[in-house]
């Protein structure tokens, strides 16, 4: 027996011998035929016994497919397992997308053993493409199945029978390092926390107590985001379902410094609008499931309680990448007494839909606003709608409304109107908006009334304004606008029923505007105390090339009479040109009896043109009247011819010398082949070489102002014929023959003229006969002791004749005359002083009265 136990004792012995010497071959064997595929592959395994009551493992390998695992130097004494050295190594896997495995969620029950060994890890090295760097890890076990995990990440995890539990430090290195290669807008700093989480086998539940500040970088300002709170949330594997509740969470915004951005926005409404400090709340949980996430209300609100905004009923559908939730912006101020705009929107998976609304009230404007209205309201419709990669379309809809509007020298009252547009936005894949245009096409229209208006010294009621316009990408652009206006006042003239047309076609260019303008206007009537017009039209039509160059045609018409206006905008420069083309001289009768309401056109032809540049106020003029004939008065001119060219040219008016023609002046003395030449000097018209003829001789004068400036009009005579002048006085019975010259000073004051000391002589022996004049007879029945004198007066040859000649501004006309003569047939010599006065006015009014050609034309024209 003792043999037989020596002998087992022995082949033990030497099985154990060999067993030990064959120990990692043997050890991988049996591992590789334990181990399933799925379970992976031990592909090493390096082992010894340290001491009697310990196993040193130098080398231990084992892969799957995803993850391969490589321990260096542990040891295990039955109690604790130390592991110097491991190595986790995580890899991209093909699946098989065809086989869905379907895991039903159960409680948990691990049925955990007691009394198991410890372990420790002190070099834990984890490494996966989905980190950017391996983690350095240590491992330590801090009771049953607790371990506390140091390092690059700082969590303790708890295992038990129902239950996992992990809490893991937000201070953790790893977290910093992926913060900071996550390029994100913000950088976070200060961030402390704890992320607890539970596991039970149905569901996730996770608490997180967090506080942080967020910096956003920018040039302009540097807003600073404040978290500190706590998040609860849950997940249900047997639902599917969880919730996340922010509640807990508030986040304080500080914006100080921000409000540099907005700094067009007037003072006092940024000051209203705009917080320092902004809170975000999220009362309710935030739920979401596979195929949904539900956010009930996120609000934001200012400090000063002033301005909200409402992010409410969000919702995002996964599986049909559908978005959809209601979005308000609300304000309530002194300054800026209501803006309440929201939209509603849809965008399923790259379709948005998008409609809201806004309104807007604001009682007055700030003081640095260049515009100012009372009362206005703003109500407004909007939508949206298109592919967010491809093109999208605005609609929206304006309605302003004010009491009054002013901008500087325009006001406007009991404005209201409504403004329409439609955009049709290009968009890139990238969705941002195309580098030429940020649209493919623009429409708009518009409506406008005011009751009534201001525009300088101008005034009236009823003003409208529509229009209608459309641009394409290509910035191929046509406008349309008609203005109608009701009346309008501007000093003495007076307006109504205004409406003008106007149009462009063409298309805008980085210089300008390029393209084709048309427009009309009619005035029904255009009142003035001296001046009324009625049924006025006007036509244009041009083109405009950049921003300095403009084209312009004009066709003024009015009754029978059409003026003609071109002219141009070039590098700064407006030249024109105004034209009247031929027209019988008749034509201009509606406008001249309103200035003259006693002149009478009876024929003639007149055209006029008048070019230059408006900016150096340079002109050049000329005006042709052809065989004109007028009655004035009792007046009548036939005849007259008067071809004028001139100049305007540094404020200096030149006139080129042009020849004055009429035929015949029927004034009561009937003056014929008046001539003269007209030409200017110093700034007034002057008609020099003037002369007429007249009772058969000629008045003559070197120069006429003709102006209302006071002047002196040197007249001389010569020829006067006698009998003509004593035949224009009508006194029968008197018979003068003979020629007479003199010199007649004209003084003109304030329009009237005045003769002082003016004089005439005879030329020639003349004659004097008296013969059954009723003045003489009279004297002679009265006087018979004069007889003998007068007698010497029926047949007397005239030596010299002289008179003095006064005439007072009322034409009161004071002649003086000496006679020295002979009555030949009684060879008596005489000397005869009289003198005269008559008012030279009333004269030729009686003459006039008795011109039968004068009265013919005043006859016909009247009719």
């Amino acid at each position: 027996m003792r043999r037989f136990f020596l002998i087992m004792l022995f082949a033990l012995f030497t099985i154990g011998i060999t067993v030990y010497y064959f120990r990692v071959p043997l050890t991988l064997t049996i591992g590789k035929q334990i181990l399933t595929e799925e379970q992976g592959l031990l592909e090493c395994l390096e082992w010894s016994v340290d001491s009697w009551d310990r196993l040193a493992v130098e080398r231990l390998c084992w892969r799957s497919e995803a993850v391969s695992v490589e321990i260096s130097n542990a040891t295990f004494d039955g109690d604790h397992f130390q592991v110097a050295s491991m190595m986790v190594t995580h890899q991209h896997t093909q699946t098989d997308n065809t086989t869905e495995v379907v895991h039903s969620p159960a409680p948990l029950e691990l049925d955990l053993p007691e009394g198991m060994p410890s372990f420790e890890v002190e070099a834990l090295t984890v490494s996966s493409p989905l980190l950017a760097e391996p983690l350095n890890l240590s491992v330590m076990q801090k009771g049953d199945f607790a371990f506390a995990i140091s390092g690059d990440v700082e969590a303790d995890v708890t295992l038990s029978d129902t239950q996992l539990r992990a809490a893991l430090k937000l201070s953790s290195p790893v977290i910093q390092t992926l913060l900071q290669q996550a390029e994100l807008p913000v950088t976070v700093s200060e961030l402390a926390g704890t992320l607890e989480s539970t596991f039970d086998g149905q569901a996730v539940s996770m608490d997180i107590l967090l506080s942080s500040l967020l910096v956003y970088p920018s040039a302009q300002c540097q807003p600073v985001v404040q978290v500190n709170g706590a998040i609860s949330g849950q997940w249900d594997l047997t639902s599917s379902s969880g919730k996340l509740d922010l509640s807990q969470l508030p986040v304080e915004v500080n914006t100080a410094g921000c409000e540099l951005l907005f700094a067009q926005v007037p003072k006092p409404w940024l000051d209203s609008l705009w917080s320092k400090q902004w809170q975000v709340r999220i009362a309710e949980p935030v739920t979401f499931n596979t195929q949904m996430v539900g956010l009930a209300k996120l609000s934001v609100h200012g400090v000063n309680e002033a301005s909200s905004a409402t992010l409410s009923e969000l919702e995002y559908q996964v599986g049909g990448q559908q978005l959809r939730g209601k979005l308000r912006i609300s304000h309530q101020s002194d300054e800026l007494n209501q803006l309440d705009a929201q939209a509603d929107f849809l965008l399923a998976d790259t379709q948005l839909d998008s409609r809201g609304s806004a309104v807007i009230e604001v009682s007055q404007a700030p003081a640095e606003m260049p515009l100012d209205w009372q009362n206005l309201a703003l109500q407004g419709q909007f939508s949206l709608a298109g592919n967010i990669a491809e093109q999208l379309t605005l609609h929206t809809t304006i309605q302003p409304q004010a009491n009054s509007v002013s901008l500087k020298e325009i006001r406007l009252d009991n404005l209201s109107g409504t403004l329409s547009t439609s955009t049709v936005l290009a968009v890139t894949a990238d969705n941002k908006s195309a580098e030429y245009t940020p649209f493919k096409q623009v429409k708009w229209e518009l409506e406008t009334q005011a009751e009534r208006y201001q525009a300088g010294s101008i005034q009236g009621r009823s003003l409208a304004l529509s229009g209608q316009g459309d641009v394409n990408g290509q910035l191929e652009t046509t406008m349309k606008a008609d203005i109608r206006v009701g009346s309008f006042k501007h000093d003495e003239f007076r307006g109504k029923d205004l409406n003008q047309h106007l149009a462009f076609t063409g298309q805008w260019q980085p210089e300008g505007p390029l393209g084709e303008l048309t427009g009309s206007a009619t005035i029904e009537l255009l009142a003035h105390p001296q001046l009324v017009l009625r049924d006025v039209v006007l036509q244009s039509e041009g083109s405009v090339a950049g921003s300095e160059q403009l084209t312009l045609d004009h066709r003024l018409t009015l009754d029978n009479l059409e003026l003609q206006l071109t002219h141009r905008l070039e590098a700064g420069l407006m030249p024109f040109t105004l034209t009247l083309a031929e027209h019988g001289l008749g034509a201009l009768q509606p406008l001249a009896s309103q200035f003259v309401p006693k002149l009478k056109i009876e024929q003639g032809l007149i055209n006029a043109k008048v070019s230059g540049e408006l900016t150096r106020q340079i002109f050049d003029f000329q005006l042709n009247v052809d065989d004109a004939a007028f009655l004035y008065e009792h007046h009548y001119v036939s005849e007259l011819d008067l071809p004028v060219k001139g100049k305007w040219h540094a404020g200096e008016l030149i006139i080129e010398s042009s020849p004055l023609s009429i035929t015949e002046v029927r004034s009561g003395p009937v003056l014929t082949e008046v001539r003269g030449q007209l030409t200017s000097d110093n700034n007034l018209p002057v008609l020099r070489e003037f002369s007429a003829r007249v009772f058969d001789g000629q008045l003559a004068a070197e120069q006429i102002l003709l102006s209302k400036q006071d002047q002196e009009i040197i007249v001389t005579a010569r020829g006067l014929d006698l009998m003509l002048i004593s035949e224009a006085g009508r006194e029968s019975g008197v018979e003068l023959h003979g020629r007479v010259s003199g010199r007649l000073p004209v003084f003109m004051h304030n329009g009237q003229a005045e003769i002082r000391g003016g004089y005439l002589s005879n030329e020639v022996d003349s004659m004097l006969k008296v013969q059954d004049n009723a003045s003489f007879n009279a004297l002679k029945s009265q006087r018979p002791e004069l007889e003998t004198v007068f007698g010497v007066l029926d047949e007397l040859s005239i030596e010299t004749l002289s008179c003095d000649v006064n005439m007072a501004q009322d034409g009161q006309l004071e002649l003086a005359v000496q006679i020295a003569g002979e009555n030949k047939q009684q060879k008596q010599p005489v000397n005869f002083n009289y003198t005269h006065s008559e008012n030279i006015y009333t004269l030729f009014r009686a003459l006039r009265l008795s011109d039968e050609i004068t009265q013919e034309v005043e006859k016909a024209l009247n009719q």
